[in-house]
């Protein structure tokens, strides 16, 4: 097992992409997994790990979310939602969605996890994108991922002598959302990173030493299996 000890990692967005990537490495490690996702368990991918999941909408109550991360050690916050259109197109159901999974579930849970984050000198690892400082085209999700940034930053010099909290910033990754995002990735598929990669990078970088904000791009990825 990597860094010779058994955690307990709590993970969002675990159903697909990146979130299910690091679901599979973690249980390959050894350490106990708790999960959440969209789908329901019947509809969860034949390979999918022996963990604990649950399906659980982030953008609900805040307590199912807290109450199921409350045993963890290691949060790793990998769900995301949005959609590649215009301001002037998007649909306001679908805005608030965004907002509230993308941020304001993240806020909700870290506010509640901290007594118990703190009591086990835990870690935090925040999924970005290298859209947070504005994209053409997907301004909605841009500003979640701008203000998730911001977050990050702040808890992670406010937090510093009692949680690591990381953030990362990634490049463009092979992963179902852009098609749920309504865009045809075929276009950049080149260019797109693997998941199973990026997500033994966030594991290795949270459990290693480091600086609080990583941006993961393909060159990131040179010489790493």
């Amino acid at each position: 097992m990597q860094q010779g000890r058994r955690r307990h990692y709590f993970v969002t967005g675990a159903s697909s992409g990146i979130g299910l990537s690091l679901a599979r490495s973690l249980a390959g490690q050894g350490h106990d997994v708790t999960a959440t996702g969209q789908r329901a368990p019947a509809d969860l991918s034949p390979d999918f790990p022996d963990i604990a999941y649950h399906q659980l909408d982030l953008s609900g109550p805040a307590a199912p979310l807290i109450a199921l991360a409350a045993p963890a050690d290691r949060v790793v916050l990998a769900a995301g939602t949005g959609f590649y259109r215009p301001l002037e197109h998007e649909d306001p159901a679908a805005l608030t969605q965004a907002m509230a999974v993308n941020l304001g579930s993240v806020i909700r849970l870290l506010h509640g996890l901290y007594p118990t984050l703190a009591r086990q000198a835990g870690r935090v690892a925040l999924l970005g994108s290298v859209a947070d400082k504005g994209s053409a085209g997907m301004p909605v999700y841009s500003a979640s991922k701008g203000a998730l940034a911001g977050l990050a930053r702040s808890l992670s010099a406010e937090w510093a002598d009692r949680i690591t909290v990381r953030y990362y910033r990634l490049w463009p990754t092979r992963t179902p959302m852009h098609a749920r995002a309504g865009y045809d990735a075929r276009k950049i598929d080149w260019l797109l990173m693997d998941p199973d990669r990026v997500a033994r990078f966030v594991i290795d970088h949270l459990e290693g030493g480091g600086r609080a904000s990583k941006t993961i791009s393909p060159l990131t990825m040179v010489g790493r299996r």
